[in-house]
């Protein structure tokens, strides 16, 4: 009786890809001591990636269906942000910038920030928030990392944005302030309204 030869078994690709990232994981487990984990964690993601170019069917077929001049492009595209997320100066890089929410938190207590607070005039009292003024700037440092000319000139900025859509009611002067929120404040006192301290004083109406 003849049988026909048996197909050498292989490997279903997802497999082949499970195995090669527990490896690696293995190899970053190992070198976690010499190599920081934010780094070494954020470098096995991006491996994952590129497996997928190599074992996930869908994405082998649509990058082959690419033409030759499409996979430069996109090759150079993907290469810029994989190098961007190591620098450390984001604003040399921008927009191949390291891909970080909230990294890290601070220790500190109690915590402080510093706000923008306008007069306009008629007296009353209006945040200048970047995000809200200038909606295409998703993330900015923050104000207490600035020189005091830059800090001058983001509150100039922000009060002329305001103004040109508040010709009824400008702002005639800025204030900034440091809020401070206890963490950890003693039994007897709440934590639920922040402490304020005018830092400095902009008088935008007369233009100094």
């Amino acid at each position: 009786m003849i049988t026909s030869a048996r197909a050498p078994s292989r490997l279903h690709p997802a497999i082949v890809v499970a195995l090669i990232g527990l490896c690696i994981a293995l190899i970053i487990w190992l070198v976690s001591h010499a190599v920081p984990l934010k780094l070494a964690g954020q470098a096995y993601l991006i491996i994952i990636i590129l497996l997928a170019f190599r074992y996930w069917p869908p994405m082998i077929r649509w990058v082959v269906s690419m033409p030759v001049p499409h996979r430069v492009v996109f090759g150079v595209l993907i290469g810029s942000m994989v190098l961007g997320h190591y620098t450390l100066n984001g604003r040399t890089y921008f927009p191949y910038v390291a891909w970080e929410i909230f990294p890290f938190a601070h220790e500190n207590d109690p915590v402080t920030c510093r706000e923008f607070i306008a007069t306009t005039e008629s007296g009353n009292k209006v945040r200048l928030l970047v995000e809200q003024l200038f909606p295409s700037i998703v993330q900015i440092n923050p104000l207490d990392g600035y020189s005091p000319e830059i800090t001058e000139r983001l509150a100039r900025a922000l009060a002329k944005v305001y103004n040109a859509h508040h010709a009824g009611d400008p702002v005639r002067q800025v204030d900034l302030f440091v809020m401070a929120v206890q963490l950890h404040p003693p039994a007897s006192e709440s934590r639920a309204q922040p402490s304020c301290e005018l830092l400095k004083h902009y008088d935008i109406s007369s233009g100094r």
